[in-house]
């Protein structure tokens, strides 16, 4: 990892007015895959007396953590053209990291895959984004 692929990494995911509600923290960029950790808050459970998470949070999690790991690869910012998300347990009420890594950037579309695991290393949810390269 280059400090300047760092550098991208927070710029697309603090560049989002909307990624300032969820604050998500760039971690890494290892090998062409993207690390972001996503900090537990109450305002992202899914009832008021559950410390899990609310599935739309994961879901844009997903979003923004293939949105990077595209945005990165191809060096612009990139629109969402499909997104689909497999939730395969509950999110505990603990810190989540999301590791995306792309599949294949063509001349007009890109695919990445992201994996969301708790603080145990479980994977939470995954999921595959599509997006525009033109």
């Amino acid at each position: 990892m280059t400090s300047d692929t760092l550098a991208r990494l927070r710029m697309e995911v603090e560049r989002p007015p909307f990624h300032a509600v969820l604050r998500p923290e760039p971690v890494a960029v290892e090998a062409g895959t993207v690390v972001i950790r996503l900090r537990y808050r109450p305002e992202f459970r899914r009832a008021p007396d559950e410390a899990g998470y609310h599935g739309g949070v994961i879901a844009a999690l997903i979003d923004l953590t293939a949105h990077a790991a595209v945005a990165i690869h191809v060096e612009r910012m990139v629109p969402t053209v499909d997104l689909r998300i497999d939730y395969l347990r509950a999110a505990p009420g603990t810190d989540l990291i999301a590791r995306g890594k792309v599949l294949r950037a063509g001349r007009s579309i890109a695919r990445a895959d992201v994996e969301v695991l708790d603080a145990a290393d479980t994977i939470i949810a995954v999921g595959r984004g599509t997006y525009s390269t033109l």
